[in-house]
């Protein structure tokens, strides 16, 4: 992407210009008037409603966190430690990072094998920046903020309901 400022080239979804710092927000959008597009690029995550997250401190074992996982049928946890995120904990991390190398659940903290400063979005940012997010960081799951705290989150299949809904009904 280029920033309209100085050329530059930058890496696609970038937020700001590696060269000058200039907001790159919408310097490449075209924004749709109408349609589907217009709706993800006006409609904000907490039109998502956001389940209530599943939260495990930093010397949880692995095993509790896949326990809660399992019981809630969520693909991830996050992971807190006095009220500030500090990283997430998602079935990617399980496969990888557990199964793979066959660590012991029973023994093994979750901040040994999470995800330490995962994404993170708010609830007024739009659909598009978030699925922008998600495509560009090859991420399923993204903690919601607010006010400094873990307030929700939102996955795939959260995105692919809303998706199907204001596009399948026409």
């Amino acid at each position: 992407m280029k920033c309209p400022q100085c050329n530059h080239e930058n890496f696609p979804g970038e937020d700001s210009c590696s060269n000058c710092g200039s907001d790159l927000m919408d310097a490449d959008l075209t924004k749709p008037k109408k349609g589907f597009g217009a709706l993800i690029l006006s409609d904000t995550i907490e039109k998502l409603e956001p389940p209530e997250p599943l939260i495990v401190k930093p010397d949880s074992t692995v095993k509790e966190a896949v326990e809660l996982m399992i019981k809630h049928g969520h693909g991830s946890v996050l992971v807190v430690d006095s009220e500030e995120l500090v990283g997430i904990f998602t079935e990617r991390d399980l496969l990888k990072r557990v199964v793979r190398t066959r660590l012991d659940v029973n023994t093994n903290k979750i901040s040994e094998v999470m995800t330490s400063e995962p994404q993170s979005l708010s609830g007024s940012d739009s659909i598009a920046y978030a699925l922008n997010r998600m495509a560009v960081h090859s991420i399923r799951h993204i903690p919601i903020i607010t006010d400094s705290k873990v307030s929700g989150f939102i996955s795939v299949r959260g995105m692919l309901k809303y998706i199907s809904e204001h596009t399948l009904e026409r």
